[in-house]
């Protein structure tokens, strides 16, 4: 009556402990050796995404400065991208066209404002900063831009990534 339970299985195809435990152990080896590459590419990922934000601002304000139908006075205009989730423009000298100039940077990148830095790597040791672009204008409309701090600087002229 009971003989299906007293039979053994004779052609058991499943693993071992001991092949388990060498695959995990394989697997744990994997993702050791390659966890350190992965968060550098995703650093990589960041500081490009920070540098791509920065340049369109840069580029809005360029394309602003150089419109005839826009009168963008001389000076030197400041963005900053902070790691607090607030960007700025600020004009020197200050003057009536940097509301304009504002309106004209929510219609070509809508919420401007609250871009934040995505990198943590920017500052010395390791540590956030905010970064900064100074685009000249001159009398003509033409520009040119100045980016502050020494590794942001080298990333968006050299394309250095330390």
């Amino acid at each position: 009556m009971f003989k299906f339970l007293n039979k053994k299985k004779k052609d058991n195809k499943g693993f071992s402990l001991v092949e388990l435990v060498i695959v995990i152990a394989i697997l744990a080896i994997l993702v050791g050796i390659l966890a350190p590459q992965y968060t550098k590419y995703v650093e990589k990922s960041r500081k490009a995404a920070d540098a791509s934000n920065m340049d369109e601002m840069v580029k809005v304000v360029k394309v602003y400065a150089a419109d005839p139908a826009n009168e963008l006075p001389a000076g030197k205009y400041t963005i900053t991208i902070n790691t607090s989730g607030k960007a700025t423009v600020t004009a020197t000298p200050n003057n009536n066209e940097l509301n304009s100039l504002k309106e004209e940077l929510t219609n070509t990148i809508p919420n401007w404002e609250t871009t934040n830095t995505k990198s943590k790597k920017w500052g010395n040791g390791g540590n956030s900063e905010a970064i900064t672009a100074e685009v000249t204008v001159n009398e003509d409309g033409g520009t040119a831009v100045v980016y502050k701090g020494t590794k942001f600087s080298d990333y968006m002229t050299k394309g250095e990534i330390k």
